[in-house]
C-alpha cells in the first residue's frame, strides 16, 4: 500500500513537526482574580501557594498563604498542582525547611497532612508553611 511518504523516517518526521507546531500554539495559562496558583516570593527559586488578588496588564498581585503579598509578572506563576503524592519542602519548628510528601489536602484547600522524609514524621499543617521546591 502506497503512502505518499517514502520511508517510515519521513513518516516520523511529519509527526513530529505536526505535534510541534501544535504545542508551539497553545496559549499561556491564564491567571485571573481569585485562582489558586504557586509564584516566587522575592528572589526565591521555589514557589509558594498564594491566591491571585489583583491583575494589571500581566502582573498579578499574589496573596500568599502565609499572609505576605507581592506583584510577580504572569509568567513566573503556575497553577496549584499539589495533591496526594507531591513532594513538597516545609518549614519545621526549627525554622528550617524539610523535604515533605503531601498525604492528603482538606476541602478548605489549606490544611494538610504531610510526610517528612528524612525521618517519616507524620504532621498536620497548612499550605503556608509549605513550597514547592522546583
Amino acid at each position: 500500500m502506497k503512502t505518499g511518504f517514502s520511508s517510515g523516517r519521513t513518516v516520523r518526521a511529519a509527526i513530529a513537526i505536526t505535534i510541534l507546531s501544535c504545542a508551539l500554539t497553545l496559549p499561556a495559562a491564564a491567571h485571573d482574580i481569585g485562582d489558586w496558583v504557586l509564584a516566587p516570593w522575592r528572589d526565591s527559586a521555589q514557589t509558594f501557594p498564594g491566591v491571585v488578588v489583583g491583575k494589571n496588564g500581566a502582573s498579578l498581585t499574589i496573596q500568599f498563604d502565609d499572609g505576605t503579598r507581592e506583584t510577580r509578572i504572569s509568567s513566573e506563576v503556575r497553577v496549584f498542582d499539589w495533591v496526594a503524592g507531591s513532594s513538597i519542602e516545609c518549614q519545621w519548628s526549627d525554622g528550617r525547611w524539610y523535604s515533605a510528601t503531601v498525604r492528603w489536602l482538606a476541602n478548605d484547600g489549606q490544611t494538610m497532612q504531610i510526610r517528612y522524609d528524612d525521618d517519616g514524621t507524620v504532621e498536620r499543617t497548612n499550605t503556608g508553611k509549605c513550597r514547592s521546591p522546583n
